[in-house]
Parts: structure tokens; C-alpha cells; sequence
């Protein structure tokens, strides 16, 4: 009995001891943590300060970068530096800077395109964003794009034509150089037959000029002896000629004339060398016998010779005089008819030893319209004196040759009118009287009188020839 309450007294005894040390020690812990509390409280206030300088609550459901941070993961701290980074790269090609950084590397790239000046306007540039610049250059991209792809259109249309144009211009050169080289050798053939045709014609002047200068040697000697001949006929005819004078004056108009014109129808050469065809002929007249340029002759067969009338069957021009023998154009050419060599060539203003003397007068028609030409006898004396032969206003044994024109107007009588009708009148009979005169005289002194139309026939003009 007494062991059994012994037993029981210790268990309680324990418990006593067991929830007395509990409760010390649960006093020393609540001490403990009463005492703590402060030092908890400041620290807390001060994380939440810390926390509200980071985000506000209201900030913490709606910012993508605290969603995502977590425990054990990426805080919002490296998630905002490596979205930090991220934009750095994108900005500026590399990882690393802050804001600063990338605003001091936008400003040097804005101060390079203000001072290339490439970009229209850099003005636009200033106080933008790296994505609205971009978009700008992409425009602008697009734009000098479009640009270039019409311009590269237009350029293979151009290359397109200019083919086309190279072919052409390659046919029409093949063509061009065909042509030149069938032109080229008719040019060759006809140089040929000119080379061909200049020397048998040197060659043929060549021995006419070795046959003339045999017989300019002939003549050289016969012309000493005719001039020894003349001199000794000289005081003959001297002595001949005053009695003529004297003969004129004794029996005037009832002497008897010479042959018709016999004087003018003396030729002056011959026709050396001439061809079927050719436009020019060579006479055996040259600058040795006082031949002049623009010199006409007519031409006349040797057969039939040279008539009263002077017609002619064709009309030669001297272009081009050697020493013995002349080059001449034909003029006019009656029909059916040629000009042969040998044929006789005449122009009764020419003489090849002395100037021929003429008296002009009467009045001329010499385009055939029926009306006198106020310059008519001008353009007949003219010819004269530019061919070499010389003019006289007296008719005199010595003149050569008479060319008559029509009568002139038979002046009115001069009884009434005023002053003036009276001079004019006086001078027209002056005129008249003239013409009759000098008429009368060619019959007493028997010089040849050739009439305008005789005159123009013996120089190779006639009715189907146009006066100038």
C-alpha cells in the first residue's frame, strides 16, 4: 500500500516538474519574442517602404516583368536588365550602355546626316524614335525601289530599241557598202576610160603641136620672104591707093565693087580634131594667133563654103587656148548636121594678124520680138571691140567692114512744135542723115556692108539660136 502511493506521488511529481519547466521555459520564449517585436516592426516597415519604392500594389497584377518574376527563378530586377539589354541591342547593335549611352549615339548619328546633307530634309530625323526612323527608311527604300524598277523597265526597252536600231544600222552599212562598192568601180571604169581618153588626146595634141611647130618653122621662113616681098610691094601699093582716092573722087558710085563680101568669107582656120558626140572640138588656132576667150566661130563645110549669107551649120565657143591650137565648146548645131575635121571655121570680127575696122549703124532688133533694143548697136559694138576688132564713127577707105542696121525714124518737119520737139527732131535727122550717108558712102568707097541678120549668120548665130 505504502509502495503504491509512493509510486503515484512520483508521476504527478514529474508532471509537476515536467510543466514547470515548460512553462519557464515557454516565459523565456515569450520574453524572447516580446522583446523582438520592435526590431520586427522597423524592419518590416522598412522592406515595405523598399517594396513601394519598386512597385505599387496596384502595379503588381498589371506589369508583365513582376508576373513573371518568381521564387527560385528571375527577379523582377534581372528581368528588368535583361529587357534593358535587350532594347540596348536593338538600339544600338550591342548589349551594353544605359539610356544615356544610346541618346549620345542617337545624337552622333543625327549630327552625321545634318552634316553629309544626303537626306532632303534631316530636320525630320530629330526627336525620333529608332522604330519611326526605320519606318522612314523602309518609305524612302520603297520609293527609290519603285523608282529604280521602272527606270531599269525603261532601260531594257531602251536596250530592246537599240538593238533593234543596231540591226538596222548594220543592214543599211552592209547596204551602204554594197552601194559604195559598185559606185567605186563604175568611178574605177570611169577614170579608166577618162585616164584613157585624156592620153590619146595628149598624145594626138602632142603631135599636133609637133606638126604645127614644123610648120610655124615653114611659116616663120615664108613669112620672112613675104615680108621681104611686101616691103618691095609697099610703095606700089601706096603709090595704087592714091589712085584709087582719085579714081573715088573722080567717078564716085560707077566703079565697080569686088565680089560679094568676099572679104568675110574668108575662113580664119580649120577644125583639127572632132568626134561624133563629143561637146567639144580643137582648132588650129591658138595663142600665137592673138585668140581670145569666149571667141564664137561659125563653122562651114569645105565643099559648099562659105555663102554670101554667112548661115553656118553650127556655132563654136573657145574655152581653153595652147600656144597653136584652142580647145572649143559647140554652142548650137543645125539639124542633121556634124562637125568634121577639116571643116572651115570663120568670124569676120577676127583677123589673126591686124584689128578689124567697122562702122555700126542703123537701128537693131536682135531678140527678133519686132521692137528696136535701146542697147542693140552698144551690144553689137561691144562683141566688136571685145573680139578684137575696133570701131570707127567715119566710114573711110580703110574701114573694113559696114554692119547695118534698120533705117531709123524719118524725122517730121520741124515748122511748128515747142523748143524741145524741135531739138529732138534735129536730132533724129542727124541721125537719119547719117545713116543715108554713111549707106551711100559704103557703095562709093565699095566697103562690105552686112546687114544684122548676115552679121549675126557669119558669127554662128541665127533665128533658132536665143539672144541673150
Amino acid at each position: 500500500m505504502a509502495r503504491g502511493q509512493l509510486q503515484g506521488i512520483g508521476s504527478v511529481t514529474v508532471w509537476l516538474i515536467v510543466f514547470a519547466a515548460w512553462g519557464a521555459t515557454s516565459t523565456v520564449f515569450l520574453f524572447y519574442f516580446w522583446t523582438g517585436q520592435d526590431e520586427l516592426r522597423s524592419e518590416n516597415a522598412r522592406l515595405t517602404e523598399d517594396n513601394l519604392r519598386l512597385i505599387s500594389p496596384a502595379e503588381r497584377n498589371s506589369v508583365p516583368l513582376f508576373k513573371n518574376a518568381s521564387k527560385g527563378g528571375p527577379t523582377v530586377v534581372g528581368l528588368l536588365e535583361e529587357a534593358r539589354s535587350e532594347t540596348a541591342r536593338l538600339a544600338t547593335g550591342e548589349s551594353i550602355g544605359d539610356a544615356s549611352a544610346v541618346r549620345d549615339e542617337l545624337e552622333g548619328i543625327l549630327r552625321t546626316i545634318r552634316g553629309d546633307r544626303l537626306v532632303p530634309e534631316p530636320e525630320s530625323y530629330q526627336d525620333i524614335s529608332y522604330h519611326e526612323a526605320l519606318t522612314m527608311l523602309y518609305e524612302a527604300f520603297s520609293a527609290d525601289h519603285a523608282l529604280r524598277g521602272d527606270a531599269e523597265q525603261r532601260v531594257a526597252e531602251l536596250e530592246a530599241n537599240t538593238d533593234e536600231l543596231l540591226v538596222a544600222n548594220t543592214q543599211q552599212s552592209s547596204n551602204f557598202d554594197k552601194r559604195a562598192k559598185e559606185l567605186g568601180d563604175q568611178l574605177a571604169d570611169v577614170e579608166k576610160d577618162r585616164n584613157r581618153y585624156r592620153k590619146e588626146r595628149d598624145d594626138e595634141v602632142a603631135n599636133l603641136e609637133r606638126r604645127f611647130a614644123e610648120r610655124d618653122k615653114q611659116s616663120d621662113a615664108d613669112l620672112t620672104k613675104e615680108r621681104q616681098r611686101s616691103a618691095a610691094f609697099e610703095d606700089r601699093v601706096a603709090q595704087l591707093q592714091e589712085r584709087v582716092t582719085a579714081l573715088q573722087d573722080k567717078f564716085g558710085g560707077q566703079m565697080i565693087g569686088p565680089q560679094e563680101l568676099s572679104t568675110a568669107r574668108q575662113p580664119d582656120g580649120t577644125i583639127l580634131r572632132a568626134a561624133p558626140g563629143d561637146e567639144v572640138v580643137f582648132i588650129d588656132l591658138g595663142r600665137k594667133n592673138r585668140l581670145v576667150l569666149g571667141l564664137t566661130f561659125a563653122v562651114y563645110s569645105p565643099r559648099s563654103g562659105i555663102p554670101p549669107d554667112g548661115r553656118a551649120k553650127a556655132q563654136i565657143e573657145v574655152v581653153s587656148i595652147d600656144n597653136i591650137s584652142a580647145e572649143c565648146k559647140i554652142v548650137g548645131i543645125a539639124p542633121d548636121e556634124v562637125i568634121l575635121e577639116g571643116d572651115l571655121i570663120a568670124n569676120p570680127i577676127y583677123d589673126r594678124d591686124r584689128a578689124v575696122s567697122f562702122v555700126v549703124v542703123g537701128e537693131f532688133d536682135l531678140n527678133h520680138d519686132g521692137a528696136t533694143d535701146p542697147y542693140g548697136a552698144a551690144t553689137i559694138e561691144a562683141m566688136i571691140t571685145d573680139w578684137g576688132g575696133t570701131l570707127s564713127s567715119e566710114l573711110t577707105a580703110l574701114t573694113d567692114f559696114v554692119v547695118l542696121g534698120g533705117a531709123p525714124r524719118r524725122p517730121r518737119s520741124t515748122a511748128e512744135g515747142s523748143s524741145e520737139q524741135a531739138r529732138r527732131a534735129a536730132a533724129q535727122k542727124r541721125v537719119y542723115d547719117r545713116y543715108l550717108e554713111t549707106l551711100a558712102a559704103a557703095k562709093t568707097l565699095a566697103v562690105p556692108v552686112l546687114t544684122q541678120e548676115v552679121f549675126l549668120n557669119f558669127l554662128g548665130y541665127s533665128r533658132r539660136h536665143t539672144w541673150p
